[in-house]
């Protein structure tokens, strides 16, 4: 009883602030929360460096370290 809990700020975005609160629970700040550990595990860089991007590079808008935080996150 008592414990306090420190604030999560990610580093890819630092207007955000995470804190639990038991008045106000969510799940939502779970996705940025991940997506924090991903990047700071570096496994993002480590899996793109280990995948092929079969799409002509021309035509590419986002690459697949970019694209690979959001698949990750959106997946139940």
């Amino acid at each position: 009883m008592g414990e306090t809990l420190q604030r999560v700020t990610p580093s890819f975005n630092r207007s955000l602030r995470i804190e639990s609160r038991t008045d106000r629970l969510t799940g939502d700040p779970g996705a940025v929360v991940l997506r924090e550990i991903l990047e700071r595990s570096g496994i993002l860089g480590w899996m793109t460096a280990r995948l092929k991007d079969p799409r002509s590079q021309v035509d590419v808008t986002h690459d697949l370290a970019s694209l690979m935080p959001r698949s990750i996150c959106m997946t139940n």
